[in-house]
């Protein structure tokens, strides 16, 4: 079975990407996959959580082990490289997770928007300089896949619709979009399909101007496999505020009209568009940051680390606790529903 690229993307911040796709990642790994996590996100959210699990990874004096996304396409923006070999880039594995590896971030990383934005525009002309920069990051991905035996390969990318996040997606087989019930996502939804349509297309042009270069062109049109409503806060008795569910009621229609369709994504066969939501994910308050604070999955906490949760230091049990494993349990069933969405 080929490697399978997917990405979790809105074009809107604060949805909740970095955190569900670094938890995707372990709980597909914890089930037997071999996954690894590409950075793809100047600002590196991702990479930052992957090693909280690594003694001193706070310390400013200590470089980060691995090759970063940038240096390893680095050759092949300055010219030096038509192809980069896979082998030339050294992946970190986690430190608990064994079947969990990264592809480490950059923060130079946003020097790429430049060559792919580049690359986006000349790839068209007999620029063969240009037309090898446009395909070499699905290029690596594919490669890093099948030489290491990777079964998912997930890429966390900015909310912007720059270069950088057009060459990642493109470069994915499948998409999960995360959304939170608010105007804004709606909006944002509004827009989305159509402005992946409107790469996808641009893609085709582009492929068919590779071909007389003896340059393989790459599928380029990733399908939606399915959405994840999360961060809607519920009132005691479980059920989400009023406010939450008119806006999804809303997302819901617009995902129906506007974010899948002929002039917008194509879904994968298994989605529902009437019940679109994958997977609906409740605020899960202090339990995101501690899981950060020591680079573990939401559903993996262990009672040691609810000290840093309590004033006192000391550490929950019973009655305190128990809350916790349930929010932790009803986290990790929502997560399996987006590992079975993208298998």
């Amino acid at each position: 079975m080929d490697t399978k690229i997917v990405t979790l993307y809105n074009n809107k911040g604060g949805v909740s990407k970095t955190t569900t796709l670094f938890n995707l990642a372990v709980y597909l790994s914890i089930t037997g996959k071999q996954v690894l996590i590409v950075d793809c996100d100047p600002q590196c959210n991702v990479t930052e959580l992957f090693f909280a699990a690594t003694e001193d990874s706070d310390s400013p004096d200590i470089d980060l082990p691995g090759t970063s996304i940038y240096q390893a396409l680095l050759p092949r923006f300055k010219g030096q490289q038509a192809v980069i070999d896979q082998k030339s880039v050294e992946l970190v594995p986690h430190a608990l997770y064994q079947n969990l590896s990264l592809f480490k971030g950059d923060l130079e990383f946003a020097r790429a928007e430049t060559y792919f934005g580049t690359a986006w525009n000349q790839a068209i002309t007999e620029n063969i300089h240009e037309k090898n920069s446009y395909v070499v990051f699905e290029r690596l991905l594919r490669a890093l896949g099948n030489e290491r035996s990777f079964d998912y390969i997930l890429c966390d990318v900015g909310p912007s619709t720059g270069a950088i996040s057009r060459t990642v997606i493109l470069s994915c087989d499948e998409l999960v979009i995360p959304l939170v019930p608010d105007r804004f996502c709606y909006q944002a939804v509004k827009l989305l399909g159509s402005i992946i349509k409107e790469w996808v297309d641009r893609h085709k042009i582009i492929s068919a101007s590779l071909v007389p270069f003896e340059i393989t062109p790459f599928v380029g049109e990733p399908k939606l496999a399915g959405t994840v409503v999360q961060n809607f806060k519920v009132h005691s008795g479980a059920k989400a505020k009023q406010s939450y569910i008119k806006w999804q009621d809303k997302i819901t229609q617009q995902i129906k009209t506007s974010l899948i369709g002929p002039g917008a994504l194509t879904p994968k066969a298994e989605f529902d568009e009437n019940n679109p939501y994958t997977a609906s994910i409740r605020d899960v308050a202090v339990l995101a940051p501690i899981a950060q604070m020591f680079g573990r999955a939401i559903f993996d906490i262990q009672k040691e680390h609810t000290r840093e949760a309590s004033t006192d230091g000391s550490m929950y049990y019973g009655s305190v606790w128990t809350p916790w494993e349930e929010r932790m349990d009803a986290y990790k069933k929502e997560i399996a529903k987006l590992a079975e969405a993208i298998s």
